[in-house]
């Protein structure tokens, strides 16, 4: 029988090659306001609306989506590279300097989830469960309001962020 062992490496290599969109996945929990940049978030079923989302079980924002039960996952527009890159970084507070580096105005949702303008569409979820597998905690969100508005979403493929329009967002 062959090896059927992979490696991090290949299949890192292998999966950058799926094309896949850019969210902010949002929540607050005891008053804090969290977020993070994520591609591994999908739609499972149309009923009842329910997605998946994967966040890395160390990251403060998957402590607040288990904590809080609910969490809002904004499809970003094109034109939100620099968003997307601010809540990808470690930094500690993210929602701090949004204006100030002008990446967008927070509000917050029904449900106290902090919602970033500008992006194409926005769901809110309430967590219907979780599991852990690995170094991440899977989220099945079901999904209890939308909003969707026109506009080209960032995309994501081999390590660089990249626009439908034909052009690479930057990497």
């Amino acid at each position: 029988m062959a090896d059927m062992n992979v490696s991090s490496t290949d299949y890192r290599a292998a999966i950058s090659r799926f094309l896949t969109g850019v969210t902010l996945v949002t929540a607050r929990h005891e008053g804090l306001a969290q977020g993070i940049t994520a591609s591994a978030v999908a739609s499972v079923t149309l009923e009842p609306p329910t997605l998946l989302a994967c966040l890395n079980r160390q990251s403060a924002t998957c402590q607040a989506v288990s904590g809080s039960g609910h969490f809002c996952v904004h499809i970003l527009a094109e034109d939100q590279l620099e968003l997307a890159r601010h809540f990808a970084s470690r930094n500690s507070d993210k929602f701090a300097s949004l204006a100030s580096l002008g990446l967008g105005s927070v509000h917050d949702s029904p449900l106290g989830n902090p919602l970033i303008a500008g992006a194409i569409a926005y769901l809110e979820c309430r967590v219907a469960t979780q599991t852990d597998f690995g170094t991440h905690r899977v989220f099945f969100g079901e999904v209890l309001s939308v909003d969707a508005r026109e506009g080209s979403p960032l995309a994501y493929f081999r390590g660089q962020f990249a626009s439908l329009g034909g052009g690479k967002a930057s990497s």
